[in-house]
């Protein structure tokens, strides 16, 4: 009889501890529609809270543009940012990053088709639609520096609502061509890569300098530990990674250097 007490008051204090638990924010970059993106980062959210004991609390923007103005404007506990967001972050509102994926990130135009012998990109391309997100989402930044004739010019198309939905706009033919990420071109071989960009840190995770150290470290601590076993395939397959290494920041500078010349 004793021992059933103690059980019952046991389990009543777990509830009330989780009851309790800390609510933490973790922004994301704005790659997919919302309800999708918490489909997507479901195994990394039960990861996060399994590990840290905090409850996560996903803010998934409608856009890349909203995206962009809530990181000028709003402050998460966390954030999963590209790269170049993290470089903003980090210059503007002080967040520390805390690691990134392994895996470096580089862009490539790519089309079904290619230019004829002696033909330029741009002569192949001009007037046609070419894909991608909105500004200032990497594409739409890359094609801006890579079209600078204004008499060679693709249009640039920006009404798809994620990186799965550029990909079938080629397919559907509404786009000639397209700007994507390295590891979304390895998904669809097929694909012809008429240029590719340089190579940037893969998506970034950051924390507020609001956030407590203790909170920080257990985060930082619980994403590193991503890959370490068999239980978090499943996170770091939705991430197209094989896990997260430290990084101090200073790899950011070239990214932050592009925005300020870009005025963003």
């Amino acid at each position: 009889m004793r021992l059933m007490k103690c059980f019952i008051l046991l389990v009543l204090m777990s509830s009330v501890f989780m009851s309790h638990a800390q609510t933490i924010t973790l922004a994301i970059e704005a790659t997919y529609p919302k309800d999708q993106a918490e489909f997507v980062y479901q195994p990394l959210k039960a990861w996060l809270e399994k590990k840290t004991g905090l409850k996560v609390e996903i803010e998934s923007a409608d856009n890349y543009y909203f995206y962009w103005r809530a990181a000028k404007q709003e402050q998460p506990d966390f954030t999963l940012d590209a790269s170049h967001v993290a470089a903003y972050r980090m210059n503007k509102h002080n967040y520390l990053p805390l690691a990134r994926l392994n895996e470096d990130v580089s862009f490539h135009l790519i089309s079904n088709t290619e230019p004829a012998n002696g033909q330029s990109i741009g002569e192949f391309l001009v007037g046609e639609n070419v894909m991608t997100l909105p500004s200032p989402n990497m594409g739409s930044i890359l094609f801006d520096q890579w079209f600078t004739d204004l008499f060679l010019q693709p249009r640039k198309t920006v009404t798809a609502l994620s990186w799965e939905d550029v990909i079938e706009q080629v397919f559907a033919q509404s786009a000639s061509a397209a700007i994507i990420p390295n590891y979304l071109l390895e998904l669809y071989p097929n694909f012809i890569s008429l240029q590719q960009s340089k190579s940037y840190p893969g998506l970034t995770f950051l924390a507020s300098p609001r956030v407590s150290p203790a909170a920080r470290e257990a985060f930082k601590e619980a994403v590193l530990s991503l890959g370490k076993d068999d239980e978090s395939y499943a996170v770091l397959a939705e991430l197209n990674s094989t896990g997260f290494i430290e990084t101090d920041g200073e790899e950011y500078q070239e990214l932050l250097d592009l925005l300020i010349k870009l005025r963003y």
